[in-house]
């Protein structure tokens, strides 16, 4: 019996205690999950992504310079100059080193005579004609001098004559100066220039 009473005595000691503190057993806080942020950047730090090109504008397929003589020539409409220098076998030639060309509209070669339609086929002089446009080296309009004698790579001389904002090579006259292409630079005449070997055989 002493040992049961003194059981409870202890027991309500404890309770007591309990009571008088008022401290309660502490409850289990949950984790609470941190979400993290993302800042938006500022308009200092925008700028283009590592796989984004930025925009040009710029078509580079339409840019100066960015043919050879024979294309350039087609590109500016020259169709019948450049469709002779490939039927011909010169536009690799062409197309290498530098050159000023001097290519003769399409209206050009259509008041040439019926004779010249007959040496079409004929390719020695189909190249003596058309070499006959060609001098070596890059000249600019403004390169151009009156009285200036240019030797052409057929090795026939071309008279230069300048007056006011008119120039005219040999016996015909620039109708569109400076079609700049990647090996040289072509000047747009309207009349064809024939050689004198040739011009005998045009009569």
């Amino acid at each position: 019996m002493l040992l049961l009473a003194g059981i409870l005595f202890v027991s309500g000691c404890a309770e007591d205690t309990q009571e008088e503190t008022g401290v309660e057993e502490a409850t289990p806080v949950e984790e609470v999950a941190v979400t993290e942020i993302e800042e938006e950047p500022s308009d200092e730090e925008e700028g283009i992504m590592p796989d984004e090109e930025p925009e040009t504008g710029v078509n580079e397929t339409a840019e100066e310079g960015n043919l050879t003589i024979v294309g350039a020539a087609e590109a500016a409409g020259y169709y019948t100059f450049a469709s002779l220098v490939r039927d011909a076998g010169l536009e690799d030639t062409l197309n290498e080193g530098t050159y000023t060309v001097f290519a003769p509209t399409d209206e050009a070669f259509d008041k040439l005579p019926g004779s010249f339609d007959d040496l079409r086929d004929d390719d020695q002089v189909m190249n003596t004609v058309l070499t006959y446009h060609v001098v070596q080296g890059e000249y600019m309009a403004s390169d151009l001098e009156n009285g200036q004698m240019l030797t052409t790579v057929q090795t026939g001389e071309l008279p230069v004559a300048i007056s006011g904002v008119k120039v005219t090579i040999g016996n015909s006259t620039v109708v569109e100066p400076d079609i700049v292409a990647s090996n040289g630079v072509i000047h747009g005449i309207n009349e064809v220039l024939i050689p004198p070997e040739v011009e005998r055989r045009l009569e």
